[in-house]
């Protein structure tokens, strides 16, 4: 294009139509622009320097750039259910009820009730194929590398290790836990480093401590692979768990949990956040809800936002779920137990 811009290009007005009286003002005329347009020796007629404005208008007058999908909104980062709401809708991995997976949820109870509700399993198919995915197939590797009784100190082999990292690693190349990087590291919550942010959730989901004994449980360990501790199950809110002791034979599903308030919806085999019961081997957890079909990096972005930059208790829409996210601090900011509660009444 030639022509000289001096200090930039002139302010162009959008123009949607010929301005008024044009088609008799005159026959043609030179460009106003054309210094700018580099069209100095060109004539238009009206209807041509419409069309010939309009072009340079489209070429030259940019819209706002989008915000990319991973930066925080100055709402969300002055919000932190919306925060939360925005991982759902970056949970690209998340599987779809009734294509990747069905549920036969069966009958409703109370909590208390002792008798089981459901005589079948919870989960009737998963497509296996999803397994093949990076970061679910880095996450199955790790639920057998903890022991199931707490009191019982935990060793940490070199192959464990590898892992724990390969997990990080594969996570932290999704929206998710990218958004929440940028989200905690523009608070100062995470360091701005991705490497050290790394670091940061190792520590905070793997390093152990003690409940019982010395390095008897992890945040990791507690939150999705699960605990028995006097006899109860503790923690276990991982659906991938949930369905690979089912399908071992390890898990009764004993059916899903009344809501608090008799008006509210049951259970139906597209839901997405459930609230249950089951008996893990011999060991019975009355009520346990967990968010169902998911990816293992949303589930570690949610837990992980809200522990770091929220309070006990978040309240959140994932998609069209009303949730409560809780977290409990052991020892010094280590993650206790995290995981959701319906608010559905």
């Amino acid at each position: 294009m030639s022509g000289a811009w001096g200090r930039g290009p002139p302010k162009v007005e959008k123009m949607d139509e010929p301005p008024p009286g044009a088609e008799v003002a005159f026959e043609a005329v030179r460009c106003p622009l054309r210094q700018a347009c580099g069209c100095e020796e060109d004539l238009y007629g009206p209807q041509e320097l419409f069309e010939h404005l309009q072009l340079f208008h489209k070429a030259n007058v940019q819209p706002p750039p989008e915000p990319s999908i991973g930066e925080p909104t100055e709402e969300e980062l002055g919000d932190l259910s919306m925060a939360c709401a925005r991982l759902w809708d970056l949970d690209v991995n998340r599987l779809t009820p009734g294509e990747d997976y069905t549920l036969n949820v069966q009958a409703g109870k109370k909590s208390y009730w002792n008798d089981d509700k459901a005589d079948d399993p919870l989960f009737q198919s998963v497509n296996t194929d999803v397994f093949r995915r990076p970061t679910f197939r880095a996450f199955y590797n790790l639920l057998n590398n903890y022991e199931r009784e707490t009191g019982v100190s935990e060793t940490v082999t070199s192959q464990e290790n590898e892992e724990n990292w390969a997990f990080l690693n594969e996570i932290m190349e999704t929206p998710v836990m990218l958004y929440v990087h940028k989200y905690l590291a523009s608070k100062s919550l995470a360091p701005p480093s991705l490497r050290s942010f790394k670091s940061q959730l190792y520590s905070l989901w793997f390093k152990l401590y003690r409940r019982q004994q010395r390095n008897d449980s992890s945040g990791f360990e507690h939150v999705f692979v699960g605990e028995v501790k006097n006899d109860k199950v503790t923690g276990m809110h991982n659906w991938i768990q949930l369905y690979i002791e089912e399908r071992r034979g390890n898990l009764d599903y004993r059916g899903w949990i009344y809501p608090r308030k008799r008006s509210g919806s049951g259970a139906d085999e597209n839901d997405q956040v459930m609230t249950i019961q089951f008996a893990w081997q011999s060991e019975l957890k009355s009520v346990s809800t967990s968010l169902i079909g998911v990816s293992p990096e949303f589930e570690v972005a949610l837990y992980t936002l809200c522990f770091l930059a929220g309070e006990e208790d978040t309240s959140t829409m994932l998609g069209d779920y009303m949730v409560n996210v809780k977290c409990y601090k052991i020892g010094q900011n280590m993650i206790g137990t995290t995981y959701p509660e319906s608010m559905e009444e």
